[in-house]
C-alpha cells in the first residue's frame, strides 16, 4: 500500500464582499476621476492605464473598504508560530488599479518584498464570459515540472487529476483572488466589448511595537 502526502501547497484564497455593486460603482468613479487626473505609470502591463500605487489614500473610503476586506480575508489563512506568544500586527497595503483596452495584458511577474498580492474586478469588462479574455494566470511554482522527462507526461494531483504548469482564473464583477506575493503570474490579452478594470493589492504586516514603558 502507498501513502501518498501533499505537501508545500500554495493556498489561492477567493472571497467577495458583501453588498459588492455598491463598492464596485465607488470603486469605478474614483478610478475614472484619477485616470482623468493621472496619465497613469507603466510596470508590468502591456497596454493600458495603470495608477500610481497610491491608490490607498486617493481612493477614497471605497479603498478603504476594500483594503481592509482583503487584509481580513489573509488573517484568516495565517498563523503565528512565535515561541514567545502570538503578535498583533497591521497591514502596510499597496493598491493600485488597471483599465485594460482590447488586447491589453500583463506580463509575467511577482511581487517582491510583500508578504499577500491580491487582484479585485470592479469590471471585468466582458472577461467574464468564454471569449472574453484577461484572465488571471497562476504559474505552478515548481515550473521545471513541466519539462522534466517525456513531454506531456505529468504528476497527479491530490484529486487524482493531471497536475498542470499554469491555473487560469476568469474574472467576474466583485471577485478578490488572494496569492503569496512570490507566485509569478501575468493576464492574458483582454477581449471582452468594453474596459476591464481591475484593482492590484500588495499586504506587508508589520508587528505593533508594545508601548514603551
Amino acid at each position: 500500500m502507498t501513502e501518498r502526502l501533499d505537501l508545500f501547497s500554495t493556498p489561492i484564497l477567493q472571497a467577495t464582499p458583501a453588498d459588492h455593486e455598491r463598492l464596485d460603482a465607488a470603486l469605478l468613479k474614483n478610478i475614472a476621476a484619477e485616470r482623468a487626473r493621472s496619465p497613469g505609470i507603466n510596470r508590468s502591463n502591456l497596454g493600458g492605464w495603470h495608477s500610481d500605487t497610491n491608490m490607498a489614500q486617493w481612493g477614497g473610503p471605497a479603498s478603504q473598504t476594500l483594503a481592509e476586506f482583503a487584509a481580513a480575508t489573509a488573517g484568516g489563512h495565517m498563523s503565528d508560530i512565535e515561541p514567545a506568544g502570538k503578535r498583533q500586527f497591521n497591514w502596510v497595503i499597496e493598491m493600485w488599479a488597471n483599465v485594460n483596452q482590447p488586447g491589453d495584458a500583463n506580463q509575467v511577474h511577482c511581487h517582491p518584498g510583500c508578504f499577500w498580492s491580491a487582484v479585485y474586478y470592479p469590471d471585468p469588462g466582458g472577461a467574464e464570459i468564454d471569449s472574453g479574455g484577461g484572465e488571471l494566470i497562476l504559474e505552478d511554482p515548481r515550473y521545471p515540472l513541466a519539462y522534466m522527462g517525456i513531454s506531456n507526461l505529468v504528476l497527479k494531483d491530490a484529486k487524482d487529476q493531471p497536475m498542470q504548469s499554469q491555473v487560469a482564473i476568469r474574472p467576474r464583477a466583485g471577485l478578490l483572488v488572494m496569492f503569496p506575493s512570490w507566485l509569478r503570474h501575468s493576464v492574458r490579452p483582454h477581449r471582452g466589448n468594453r474596459e476591464r478594470v481591475s484593482i492590484a493589492l500588495n499586504l506587508s504586516p508589520v508587528p505593533e511595537q508594545p508601548p514603551r514603558p
